[in-house]
């Protein structure tokens, strides 16, 4: 084993030198900025005054000596009152079990192991509050959000080669993450893990590209229907699974309907997505009577939409929910003309995912949306992204059924008759070349 892979390093090492480079660099710059800014307060120096070498060799410098400083007790102490610094208590066993199922569902996608940092900023461009991100030496962070990972691989990737731009990328991701925000639930963990798919593609037509994104998202609801279906034969209690649909235009058009002066971005600011309920109070604090789930989106056409918005609901309806529906007839769809959660992070198109468990007890475990962030990367306003992800660790620990040594004896997934019939129907129809996941089989593994 070499010495850059030995799990015991020298422990003569870490303090030899103390006047090393990062040492005499950050003495430097701490003379300069004294210079050049006397009168500048501390804050203003770290987070404008510093140039960015310079910022990232004072942080060094500073880390390492409060690091050389600590004790043993001192680092048992902070794992005993930091949650962040505990492991987690889903089993791991499970939790592979979980992951080697969602790949396999999602097999037309290609498997990627993200690095556990991000670019400094990736999680507030993603719109993520930096407060809630746990920010690292050398501009890096810790992932806070797999769908980010995802999405700036992609990036990079058509960037790198030109050619790419107008192909389609499917990746998908298990990752362990840390957001930092306050939590009220009992049992919350700072760090948990998530699945997470990403689709960038490129329409050939403008006129094509709402369509494409429809396409896409239906491909998404296709893999986490497979992966509620498939989950009770490996102990994974899961009885049924109900898919709730929207769109941020339509959002905002009814919102305008309801309440012609809102100011709808300061309506959207005030919804926490730690806090389930804070979506209903900003429309009671608003004066907006809330809309109840719709079953259909014809039945929106009461609702005083313009028709532009009423057809973009019957295309959601017709190129979604109907072919989601021939294949898995027991999958409950609806849609949410109100839905303010996520309404600032996606544009357009955007689902949430609840699984039902065996014992009735239903949980919201998925979310996902068409977002802008490709358009910005690529400067590139036809580029279209679309991200869903699981949470696979919260699954774990609430669907799993192995535990007690009971099986989940087959749900509504497994027992319906008329799966397969759909299934069959829909090949004949050539519905299965609409979620594009055949097709993308055919040719071989995806980028």
């Amino acid at each position: 084993m070499s010495s850059v892979d030995d799990p015991h390093p020298d422990p003569e090492a870490a303090t030899e030198d103390k006047e090393n480079t990062t040492s005499r660099l950050a003495a430097k710059i701490g003379a300069r900025v004294a210079r050049a800014h006397p009168t500048a307060r501390l804050d203003e120096l770290l987070a404008s005054k510093l140039r960015g070498n310079e910022f990232g060799t004072v942080l060094l410098h500073g880390l390492r000596q409060r690091a050389l400083q600590r004790t043993f007790a001192d680092v048992r102490d902070h794992a005993l009152r930091t949650p962040m610094l505990r492991p987690s208590t889903a089993d791991p066993r499970r939790m592979l079990a979980f992951d080697q199922l969602a790949f396999g569902c999602a097999r037309a996608y290609e498997a990627l192991d993200l690095a556990p940092v991000d670019p400094l900023g990736t999680a507030a461009r993603a719109g993520i509050d930096p407060n809630n991100v746990l920010a690292a030496a050398r501009f890096a962070e810790v992932a806070a959000d797999p769908a980010a990972g995802l999405a700036l691989h992609a990036a990079c990737e058509k960037r790198r080669d030109t050619s790419l731009a107008v192909e389609t990328l499917r990746t998908c991701a298990s990752q362990r993450v840390l957001r930092l925000q306050p939590f009220d639930v009992p049992g919350y963990s700072p760090h948990f893990r998530l699945f997470a798919l990403a689709t960038s593609a490129r329409a050939p037509r403008a006129a094509d590209d709402d369509a494409l994104e429809r396409r896409i998202i239906l491909e998404h609801l296709t893999v986490w229907c497979e992966l509620a279906r498939r989950s009770p034969s490996i102990g994974f209690g899961v009885a049924r699974m109900r898919v709730v649909l929207s769109d941020t235009r339509l959002v905002e058009a009814f919102l305008r309907v309801r309440a012609p002066h809102i100011d709808i971005a300061a309506l959207a600011r005030s919804v926490r997505a730690t806090r389930p309920s804070s979506a209903d109070e900003a429309l009671r604090a608003a004066g907006i009577p809330k809309c109840d789930i719709l079953a259909d989106w014809h039945d929106a056409e009461s609702l005083g939409l313009p028709e532009r918005e009423l057809a973009r609901a019957r295309a959601l309806h017709d190129e979604v929910t109907v072919p989601l529906q021939v294949r898995y007839p027991q999958v409950i769809v609806q849609y949410d003309p109100m839905r303010l959660q996520g309404l600032r992070y996606y544009r357009g198109p955007l689902l949430q995912v609840f699984f039902e468990r065996d014992d009735g007890q239903e949980l919201a475990i998925g979310d996902g949306g068409a977002l802008s962030w490709m358009q910005d990367w690529l400067s590139d306003r036809r580029q279209r992204l679309i991200t869903s992800g699981i949470g696979s660790e919260r699954f774990v620990k609430v669907f799993d059924r192995s535990i007690a040594g009971e099986r989940g004896p087959g749900d509504d997934f497994e027992r319906s008759a008329g799966l397969e019939r759909a299934a069959g129907l829909e090949r004949a129809a050539g519905l299965e070349r609409a979620a594009g996941l055949e097709r993308a089989e055919e040719r071989g593994k995806p980028r």
